[in-house]
């Protein structure tokens, strides 16, 4: 390949902060040559779906996934389910997500997180579409979950944070990993050694901006500007080449996206 630009595997471009300057910022990412930006469409917010169809018109590197969050799971009705599959309908999708289950906010109840993530692994396989899921303290679950449905199709667990264990059954399984800025973060050892033991045909870089900026900007406005860094941080913890890894997480967004 040779000059393989960077993969923002998952971020927030619908997100209000970055109403001033969303276009300027995409194109900055497209000039230095970025390979993909993927962005999040929220199926609870029609401002969200509105927003990321025009972000979709933009430029030919963007994709979009969108679903139902586990943390509004208690508000899931006919109506999202409506507004999500006329969503799809409208343009290619990459996958359906950022979807799963959350039991560290616990912000819905966990039995219609459950309800509501089934759902969505059953339209991902009508749509013969892969899953990006969102887990925090729920990977067990969720790969139960994903066992019982049986489900056929590419899996990307977005920020991980879980568990070395975890993360080898989630490889074992043939799914993915994606990790944010959290690897740079000053206590995330146990992390980074996750990294380190995570193939990179099975990894993926993103930046979940506007959350997350890495050192030494943690707590700042993230952009998928900062998904440079993620990728150096992956090469020093792999002791690799950074464009091995862009070359590598490149590879495996087409693996993903070419079904």
């Amino acid at each position: 390949m040779g000059h393989t630009g960077p993969v923002d595997f998952h971020c927030h471009l619908d997100d209000p902060s970055f109403d001033n300057d969303r276009w300027r910022i995409i194109d900055r990412c497209l000039a230095a040559g970025f390979s993909r930006l993927v962005t999040v469409a929220d199926a609870y917010e029609e401002r969200s779906l509105a927003l990321t169809a025009e972000i979709l018109g933009y430029r030919d590197a963007l994709a979009a996934v969108a679903g139902a969050h586990p943390h509004q799971a208690d508000g899931y009705s006919p109506l999202i389910e409506r507004r999500l599959l006329a969503f799809l309908d409208r343009g290619p999708v990459l996958a359906i997500g950022e979807v799963g289950l959350d039991f560290h906010y616990d912000f819905a109840a966990r039995e219609n997180q459950e309800t509501v993530f089934r759902r969505q692994v059953a339209l991902a396989r009508e749509r013969s579409l892969p899953l990006v899921i969102h887990s925090r303290q729920a990977e067990g679950l969720v790969l139960k979950i994903l066992d019982q449905e049986k489900f056929p199709l590419p899996v990307v667990f977005h920020c991980y944070t879980g568990d070395m264990a975890t993360a080898g059954e989630i490889v074992r399984r043939g799914y993915s990993l994606s990790f944010s800025g959290i690897i740079t973060f000053r206590k995330a050892d146990a992390l980074r050694a996750v990294v380190a033991a995570t193939p990179l045909s099975h990894l993926f870089s993103e930046t979940d901006s506007p959350y997350l900026a890495p050192e030494p900007e943690r707590g700042k406005t993230n952009t998928p500007l900062a998904v440079v860094r993620v990728v150096e941080a992956i090469a020093a913890i792999k002791n690799t080449g950074i464009q091995d890894v862009l070359d590598q997480v490149a590879v495996n967004y087409r693996r993903f996206a070419e079904r």
